[in-house]
Parts: C-alpha cells; sequence; structure tokens
C-alpha cells in the first residue's frame, strides 16, 4: 500500500512540476509581444527567506520593486522574468543586482490585457526547463509502481 501512496504523490508532483513550467514558458514567450512602459527601480536587493523561528528555507531571493506607467495608473512590480526568483548561485544574483540598481530607468514589458501584469525581460528563462525535467524524472519514477499497483500479477502456478 506504502508504494500506492507514494507513486500517487510522485505522480501527482511531476505533473504539477510539468503544468507550471509549461504555464511559465508560455507567459515568458507571450510577453515578448506585450508593450512596454517606461519604469524606474525603487528597490534592488536580496535576503534569505527564513521561517518565524529563523529556519532557512530559502536560498538568495532577489527583490526587485519598480513602478512603470501605462495611460494615466502608476503600477508597481516586482518580477523580472516568468521564472523564480531565489537562486542558489551568489554570482547569478549579484549580475541581477548590478543590472537592475536602486533608481535606474528601466523599460517594463506589461500584459495589454492587464497591465498589472508585467516582467522586465520577457522569454525563457531556466526555470521552465528545470521544471520539465523534474517533472519528467518524478513521474518515470512513479510510472513503474503505479503501474504494479493497476495491473494484477500474473503469477504461474507450479
Amino acid at each position: 500500500m506504502g508504494y500506492k501512496l507514494f507513486s500517487i504523490f510522485f505522480m501527482a508532483f511531476g505533473l504539477w512540476a510539468m503544468i507550471d513550467g509549461t504555464q511559465r514558458a508560455m507567459e515568458g514567450i507571450r510577453a515578448r509581444s506585450w508593450p512596454v512602459a517606461d519604469g524606474r527601480i525603487l528597490l534592488s536587493r536580496y535576503d534569505q527567506w527564513r521561517t518565524q523561528k529563523g529556519i532557512r528555507i530559502a536560498g538568495l531571493c532577489i527583490d526587485v520593486q519598480y513602478i512603470y506607467q501605462v495611460g494615466d495608473k502608476v503600477y508597481d512590480g516586482h518580477r523580472i522574468n516568468s521564472g523564480w526568483r531565489c537562486f542558489g548561485n551568489q554570482k547569478h544574483l549579484e549580475g541581477f543586482l548590478r543590472k537592475y540598481p536602486s533608481g535606474k530607468k528601466v523599460l517594463v514589458h506589461y500584459n495589454p490585457d492587464d497591465p498589472a501584469q508585467a516582467l522586465l525581460e520577457p522569454g525563457l528563462d531556466w526555470t521552465p526547463f528545470f521544471l520539465w525535467g523534474l517533472g519528467l524524472i518524478s513521474m518515470s519514477a512513479a510510472w513503474p509502481l503505479l503501474k504494479k499497483g493497476i495491473m494484477p500479477s500474473h503469477r504461474s502456478k507450479t
């Protein structure tokens, strides 16, 4: 019974990863054709996410906040791209901070159907590929166990 629960969990996790990766990829690709607005970086820093007891739950997470105007309305945004904003690599994170320092003028790509949805860098980053790989590995590990639990065993008696 334990392997059934294990396989269902990993199959569901793999399916989630595949769907989330696909949604992120589609958003990044669609954002290439979004209109742009002038914006300005208000805050650019990194932090480590911790629980209330101080336990680190995520590595280095970038916190970039910016404003931009569409028509007569001012919006605020925090997303650089359609991927994750936490990194295990300090150099990668520092590259983003150098690229988007506080006070810098930027072009903000915004969704014309929902101007509150915005990105600084449209296109694909590494996140969808990571999620697709994680999903494939998870479902590949779960499938034989799930199949074993679904299919009756045919053992011949001798």
